[in-house]
């Protein structure tokens, strides 16, 4: 009995199932790869907006009462540096630096400025620079806070995962669920025809192709059913033929065909038993009188009729050649005494 193999093992080691599992994984980790970026760009814009609200919100509080001179300003921006989120403040006007606390960049001002609000990240993502331009009638221009955004708002992590985790485990899955299903569905009935054909050993008119092939709706149903159906049609015609030789062999008077160096290819039962007509007991040859006949039939290619002699009786033969075929056909009739 043929091996059985795994589904999945049988879908890889076909070349298509194997070349398209690989497609469709590498497609499937893109557009994961992709659908990670966006989610990470989308996380960190909002992380972004949200830094900019509170800078704008620390703002607010700061400048919200009436300053009735520039010191005044000075002393509420200079008690900025004392919320946790605040690591830097510096007010300026133009290029003149009043006040500076803390640590703050100064490429921040080189930027240009996004809804009034100019942006510098640190490199590790972890602390933004915030330019905040203040109206034209404060004493002051702008003034720059340094964000704490690492324990403010966490850096984007969905958009990582989904990048490192999530997208080979996704390619992984998709492709082993596309063997599966090409191997099951595509595979698995082609391969079990096949294994119908290894099994019977080129005898498929004893072996019927197994039911559950044949119950199939799709091509490989129908590849089952003609298959199915050529064999019992072979099996009909064999029977058919089977009855016609034994109408043949078993039929009274003596039937030959031999060819022409007078080797028997055919011998009936009736033949078979009278040792006259053969040249030695193998009954592999005819007897030299017999000979004699066949020789004429084919040089006169024509039909010809003998007699053959045993001991106590005479038979005629006829002698059909035929000559594409290179054999004669010889038909005993009846039997007569020798006086």
């Amino acid at each position: 009995m043929t091996k059985k193999i795994s589904t999945l093992k049988l879908a890889w080691q076909s070349s298509t199932g194997k070349r398209a599992a690989w497609a469709i994984m590498i497609a499937s980790f893109v557009l994961t790869v992709l659908l990670g970026s966006s989610v990470r760009i989308k996380e960190q814009h909002v992380r972004e907006n949200t830094l900019i609200e509170t800078a704008k919100f620390l703002a607010d509080i700061t400048l919200s009462d009436e300053i009735a001179t520039a010191d005044d300003m000075l002393l509420k921006v200079n008690d900025l540096i004392n919320v946790d989120t605040v690591l830097g403040v510096r007010l300026m006007q133009g290029a003149n630096t009043p006040l500076s606390v803390g640590e703050t960049s100064n490429d921040v001002l080189k930027k240009s400025p996004k809804d009034d609000v100019g942006l510098q990240w640190a490199d590790d993502k972890s602390t933004l620079d915030i330019v905040l331009y203040l109206p034209k009638d404060f004493p002051y221009s702008h003034f720059i806070l340094r964000i704490d955004a690492q324990n403010q708002i966490p850096p984007p992590y969905l958009g990582t995962v989904i990048n490192w985790v999530a997208a080979p485990l996704i390619s992984f899955v998709n492709g082993l669920v596309f063997l599966w299903v090409f191997g099951h569905f595509s595979l698995r009935p082609l391969s079990s025809i096949q294994n119908y054909f290894k099994e019977s050993n080129g005898k498929y008119a004893l072996a019927s192709v197994p039911h559950d092939l044949r119950e199939r709706d799709d091509e490989t149903g129908l590849i089952a059913r003609s298959i199915e159906t050529m064999r019992l049609e072979v099996n009909e015609s064999k029977a058919q033929i089977e009855f016609q030789a034994r109408f043949l062999h078993e039929t009274p008077s003596p039937l030959l065909r031999c060819s022409v160096n007078r080797k028997v290819l055919y011998a009936n039962i009736a033949a078979k038993a009278e040792a006259s007509l053969f040249g030695d007991e193998s009954k592999e040859f005819v007897s030299p009188a017999l000979s004699e006949l066949v020789r004429q039939a084919f040089y006169e290619a024509k039909q010809v009729s003998g007699d053959i002699r045993d001991a106590q009786t005479i038979r005629t033969f006829r002698a059909i050649p035929v000559l594409d075929a290179g054999y004669v056909n010889l038909y005993g009739e009846a039997t007569r005494k020798i006086d």
